[in-house]
């Protein structure tokens, strides 16, 4: 059975090219050792077939019937459930899944059975060709996933052989007695890992290579996807028994059967999808795809809770988009909805993997910063507010339709003000952090917006003044305002 891959490049070398579908030069954005173990396995497949065809039996006429039936019920399969696996394939991708696994593989396992194996080689062939052109996939890796289906049907094919080929290969159909049946049955059982093993080993060693990552779970794959081989390989079998003991007619059923089969697994792909989508959904603000406050409040509180129980600090920050009610009167909702994901998308390009970031509010963003005490969150909050502040992102003017872009006449730059609160200086519960970054969010605001203000700068003398970061120049050339802030000292 195919197992294409839809995987995402996790490393910079390893990056696919931005068209996600075919490319004659995919093979380019992979490393060296990569590439080598794709031709070792496009070399293993030639050299199956070569073994193949050395040794493998003159066919007969049954068999030519049989290889033709099989071959249209493949393509008819192919073509009946191509709306749903190209649901399903899209399902593998979206959620960046490392395979995709064919359920045509139920008739490249059945032919391995019952056909003569060069016989069997060039159903895969003709049926991966089909495929070809609906897979979306480089031609380099769609060779490679071909060489292990044609690797899996030689030694399915080699095993039956040496077990029972006399009556597997014999004149259809079969009758079988009970020692017979068990015979058969420990036919295709061996056959079939023995089919699982050779398309699953290469493939494991390709994963190995790639990504770095040679943990047994990780190079088999994952549970479900083993389960749904096991389920497609065992209807393989179930149609190489009808193909050997019932007239070819019969085989009609099983097409039926395979076609709703593969109808309803890709149902509950498409069901699992949704039922992911609601859930994200539920925790994620629409307008800028952060966290929104329900999935914020479990989230920070558990990061705080782990950094304090390991002794490590956790910063917050508290922003708030300047004067955002005038950008909204301004270029329209629809331009402040723009501004609004331009920031988010600053938040997420100036922090780091594993930091908490939130849409608290109308204008207002949240970031929890695991592990990190505040003096580097003071340098991470300035990061992001010059990101902000050289944003120059096109918003449609809605009153005459004109694309302007923030920063350039007639519209100023987007700025915005940041408050800072981090433990244990302020406290060992998000519920603390929150409040003293909002007080020291709201001490940035009264200086005059675009700065950052650190709770912990409190300077404990001279009336319990407050520092902030100085607001450099602005476009037009005002200064922001600098006049310290008295505050008291949080307990």
């Amino acid at each position: 059975m195919a197992v294409v891959r839809v995987s995402r490049a996790r490393k910079a070398k390893e990056a696919r090219v931005s068209d996600k579908y075919r490319s004659k030069d995919a093979l380019r954005s992979l490393s060296g050792a990569t590439v080598a173990s794709v031709l070792l396995i496009d070399f293993a497949g030639l050299g199956a077939v070569a073994w193949a065809w050395l040794r493998s039996d003159t066919p007969r006429l049954h068999h030519w019937v049989l290889f033709a039936l099989l071959t249209a019920l493949a393509l008819a399969h192919m073509a009946l459930t191509r709306p749903s696996e190209e649901r399903r394939r899209a399902v593998r991708q979206e959620r960046a899944l490392v395979e995709y696994v064919d359920q045509n593989g139920i008739w490249s396992a059945a032919a391995a059975l019952v056909l003569p194996t060069t016989m069997a080689i060039a159903l895969v062939l003709i049926v991966r060709s089909r495929r070809f052109f609906t897979a979306r996939k480089p031609l380099g890796l769609w060779t490679s996933t071909t060489a292990t289906v044609v690797l899996a049907v030689v030694a399915a094919g080699s095993v039956r052989d040496l077990l029972d080929a006399a009556t597997w290969l014999g004149q259809t159909p079969v009758v079988f007695d009970t020692g017979a049946g068990l015979r058969a049955l420990a036919v295709m059982s061996g056959a079939v890992v023995v089919y699982f093993l050779a398309e699953a080993v290469p493939i494991g060693i390709y994963r190995g290579i790639r990504w770095g990552k040679w943990s047994l779970l990780y190079t088999i794959g994952s549970r479900d996807d083993n389960k749904l081989i096991l389920h497609t390989l065992l209807l393989g079998m179930a149609v190489a028994l009808v193909a050997v003991v019932l007239p070819p007619p019969a085989l009609l059923g099983m097409l039926a059967i395979a076609v709703f089969d593969t109808r309803n697994v890709g149902r509950i792909a498409a069901l699992e999808t949704e039922s992911a989508r609601h859930k994200t959904a539920a925790i994620t603000d629409a307008r800028t795809g952060l966290l929104n406050r329900r999935g914020f409040d479990a989230l920070a509180a558990a990061a705080v809770d782990i950094d304090h129980a390991n002794g490590q600090p956790t910063a917050m920050l508290e922003i708030d988009i300047d004067k955002f009610k005038g950008w909204n009167s301004r270029i329209g909702h629809p331009g402040g909805d723009k501004v609004l994901a331009a920031v988010a998308d600053v938040l997420r390009r100036d922090t780091r993997t594993g930091d908490i970031l939130a849409r608290t509010g109308g204008e207002e963003m949240a970031v929890v910063l695991p592990g990190t005490d505040w003096t580097t969150a003071l340098d991470v909050a300035e990061r992001i507010r010059r990101s902000v502040q050289n944003l120059e992102t096109e918003v449609v003017n809605p009153a005459g339709g004109n694309t302007l872009r923030l920063g350039h006449d007639p519209l100023p730059p987007c700025t915005i003000s940041i408050g800072i609160a981090a433990s244990p200086e302020q406290g060992t519960t998000i519920t603390a952090l929150e409040r003293y970054a909002d007080q020291a969010l709201e001490v940035a605001k009264r200086n005059g917006r675009n700065q950052v203000v650190a709770l912990a700068m409190l300077v404990p003398d001279a009336g319990d003044q407050l520092l902030c970061s100085p607001a450099p120049q602005d476009r037009a050339g005002a200064a922001g305002d600098q006049t310290a802030e008295r505050m008291p000292v949080p307990q």
